[in-house]
C-alpha cells in the first residue's frame, strides 16, 4: 500500500462517523475473538480425546500465567497503539514510527523475561495455582514448551493492535485467523496422529503463535502498512518521554 492509501485511511479515522467506524472495527475484532475461544475450546477437545481429562486438568493449570502474559502484551499493545493514533491524527508519522518500534522491541523484552522467570519458578508457581501429583507432570510438560515460545505470542498478539488501530481491522482479523485454524490443524497432527500429548499440543500452540507473529511483522515492512517498524527506534524510550 502505498503513501496516498496511508494518508486516506488515515483520513477516513478522522472524518467517517463513528457509527461507521465503530462497525468496521468491532465485527472484524469480535470476530476475530470468537475464533480465538474457540480454538482454546477446541485445543482441550483434542486434549481430552487424544490424552485424557486429567490432562485437561493440567494443561488448564497454565492458564493463570498464559493470562497474565497477554494482560502485559495487551498493556503495551493497546497502550501503544493509543499514542500511535495520537500520533498520526496529528501527522507526526516518523513520531508514531518510533513508538511502535519501542512498542515491539517492549514486548520481546516482556516475552523473554517472562519465558526466564517462568520456567525458573515454574514448579512453585503450578503448585501455587492448585497442581495435584496426578496432573502436575502434565501442566509441566506442557508449560515448559508454552514458555520457549512465548516471546512469539508476544510480539504478534500486542503488535496485532497497531494494525487494528491504523485502520486494517480485516487484516488484524485475519492474523487471529491464521493463529487458530493453523492452531487446530497442528492439534490433529500432532496429538492424534503423532500421539505427542499434551506436548504435541504446546508445540501446535506456539508454532501457530510464531507464523502469526511473523505474518504480523511482515505486514510492517510491507506496502500494506502506513507504519514502519525502524531499527533506529528499537531502542527504549521511557513512555512519559513519548506522551
Amino acid at each position: 500500500m502505498d503513501k496516498d492509501d496511508g494518508n486516506q485511511r488515515s483520513k477516513k479515522l478522522g472524518t467517517e462517523p463513528i457509527v461507521n467506524l465503530l462497525m468496521k472495527h468491532s465485527i472484524p475484532a469480535i470476530v476475530g475473538m470468537l475464533v480465538n475461544a474457540l480454538y482454546n475450546i477446541v485445543d482441550r477437545v483434542f486434549i481430552g480425546r487424544g490424552v485424557g481429562g486429567v490432562a485437561i486438568g493440567g494443561v488448564f493449570l497454565g492458564m493463570p500465567l498464559m493470562l497474565i502474559i497477554m494482560a502485559f502484551a495487551m498493556l503495551v499493545g493497546i497502550g501503544g497503539n493509543t499514542l500511535v493514533s495520537i500520533r498520526l491524527g496529528q501527522k507526526k508519522k516518523d513520531e508514531a514510527d518510533h513508538i511502535a518500534s519501542n512498542s515491539l522491541m517492549l514486548l520481546i523484552i516482556i516475552g523473554i523475561v517472562f519465558s526466564i522467570l517462568g520456567l525458573i519458578f515454574l514448579q512453585p508457581l503450578l503448585k501455587l495455582f492448585g497442581a495435584s501429583a496426578s496432573n502436575i507432570g502434565y501442566a509441566t510438560d506442557y508449560l515448559r514448551i508454552i514458555l520457549l515460545g512465548v516471546t512469539f505470542n508476544t510480539v504478534g498478539f500486542g503488535m496485532n493492535n497497531f494494525i487494528r488501530g491504523e485502520g486494517n481491522p480485516n487484516i488484524a482479523m485475519l492474523t487471529m485467523l491464521i493463529g487458530a485454524f493453523l492452531n487446530i490443524a497442528l492439534d490433529y497432527i500432532f496429538i492424534m496422529i503423532l500421539k505427542m500429548g499434551v506436548q504435541g499440543a504446546a508445540l501446535a500452540t506456539i508454532t501457530s503463535q510464531f507464523i502469526s507473529a511473523i505474518w504480523v511483522l511482515y505486514y510492517f515492512y510491507s506496502k500494506k502498512s502506513d507504519l514502519k517498524i525502524q531499527k533506529k527506534y528499537l531502542k527504549i524510550k521511557m513512555l512519559y518521554q513519548m506522551v
